[in-house]
């Protein structure tokens, strides 16, 4: 399951819980370009819970949706909070949300343009985005 929702108005929360439908996958992209679209940036909660397996067609657009946004990332999302509950994937164990179990040394975190955090729940996540650093770091 997908979901995307805001739950404030510089907060952005994006959950993939379980198993990817191809609509979920569909959803995440549309929810990637739907942040794109912002005029002010926000902090994404990325929530990532129980066994994941994200078709590669949509792994591959999503890692294109980041490279061809690259340059804009900061437009709209000062920082991503990426929620990690006991969850892992398929096939080559790895996602677009900040990459492996190194969330914050992996090559896909050092290309953002703003801060990475990793908590171990949401509630953690939403204090922590509360309380973001006005500068972004």
């Amino acid at each position: 399951m997908f979901r995307s929702s805001t739950p404030q108005s510089d907060i952005v929360l994006f959950e993939m819980i379980d198993q990817q439908s191809d609509a979920d996958g569909q959803a995440y992209i549309a929810a990637l370009d739907a942040l794109a679209e912002r005029s002010e940036p926000a902090i994404l909660i990325f929530r990532l819970a129980g066994f994941i397996n994200q078709d590669h067609d949509i792994r591959k657009q999503a890692a294109a949706w980041f490279k061809r946004n690259r340059d804009r990332l900061s437009v709209f999302a000062k920082g991503l909070i990426r929620v990690d509950e006991g969850h892992h994937h398929g096939d080559d164990d790895h996602d677009h949300a900040g990459g492996h179990e190194d969330a914050e040394d992996s090559n896909f975190v050092r290309m953002l343009p703003f801060p990475v955090r990793r908590v171990a729940t949401l509630d953690a996540a939403f204090a922590l985005a509360r309380d973001w650093p006005a500068s972004g770091s």
